[in-house]
């Protein structure tokens, strides 16, 4: 087989990520009430959690035990496991649909905390095994440099509702010190996943390269989750479309994520 038919399943892969994650749009388009399209986003969220642990747990699967890979992928697969019983107990969420408020706003902030520091974890030991490679010829400078631009991009996403949260946290309000907890999780996230992008981008057209493009993809579907949330409303967006917006990034965050644990896979068995 040659190599660009080698390439055809990733490829596969990665645009039916694209497509199936442009689901939310297509229920926006014909679910009219606010509430119902809120369970609708709420039940395929729920899915796309537990498609992204799946596709994680193949992975981890594909390591033998004591291997270094196989506890990185169990972490980034517990990350998003975790948000699917704290979910749960809040149900669908009104945000930019209609107005209520958030149930149990600590649940919520606990599980982005703790999907946060799951996804850092394996962030942390990913980043690891590629410096272990012997594959990362970037030097100590260019390292440092990478690590403050993802730590310069990750601050304008999180920043402002850092800065806005922070007085109250202090103050000891438990949201709003979950809030700050989950926003600083999400900066240090951005900074430890450097190295991935970087493999992405050393390993170019190979089929290893395929796992780390989609974390890569996964990772900056996240950061426009972001990036929507804080400035969609200066771009102009009603809260309706923000949310939409949203709904659509998470999509591409978690079907790429379950993308890279296959691609994982499937660059194992071919170097069997």
């Amino acid at each position: 087989m040659n190599s660009p038919r080698r390439h055809l399943r990733f490829q596969a892969l990665a645009l039916g990520g694209v497509a199936v994650g442009l689901v939310p749009a297509c229920f926006a388009l014909s679910i009219a009430d606010p509430v119902r399209l809120a369970s609708a986003f709420f039940g395929w969220a729920m899915a796309l959690y537990l498609t992204a642990a799946g596709g994680m747990l193949v992975a981890a699967l594909t390591f033998d035990r004591g291997e270094a890979l196989r506890p990185a992928w169990l972490l980034l697969g517990a990350a998003y496991l975790v948000l699917v019983p704290t979910q749960i107990a809040i149900g669908p969420k009104a945000g930019g649909l209609f107005a209520e408020a958030v149930r149990f706003p600590v649940v919520d902030s606990l599980a982005s905390g703790a999907f946060g520091a799951l996804a850092v974890a394996g962030f942390l030991l990913l980043s690891r095994a590629w410096r272990a490679s012997g594959l990362d010829t970037t030097s100590p400078a260019g390292r440092l440099a990478a690590q403050l631009l993802a730590l310069l991009v990750a601050g304008v996403l999180a920043g402002p509702e850092l800065v806005e949260r922070l007085p109250a946290a202090l103050g000891g309000d438990v949201n709003a010190l979950g809030d700050v907890l989950a926003d600083l999780l999400d900066v240090s996230l951005f900074v430890v996943a450097v190295p991935v992008l970087r493999a992405a981008l050393v390993l170019g057209g190979g089929l290893v390269a395929w796992p780390w493009l989609l974390l890569t993809a996964s990772l900056m579907a996240w950061l426009g989750y972001d990036a929507t949330a804080v400035y969609g409303g200066a771009a102009g967006l009603d809260d309706r479309t923000v949310r939409v917006v949203e709904e659509v990034f998470r999509s591409f965050g978690a079907l790429f994520a379950f993308g890279a644990g296959i691609a994982q896979r499937w660059v194992m068995t071919e170097a069997e």
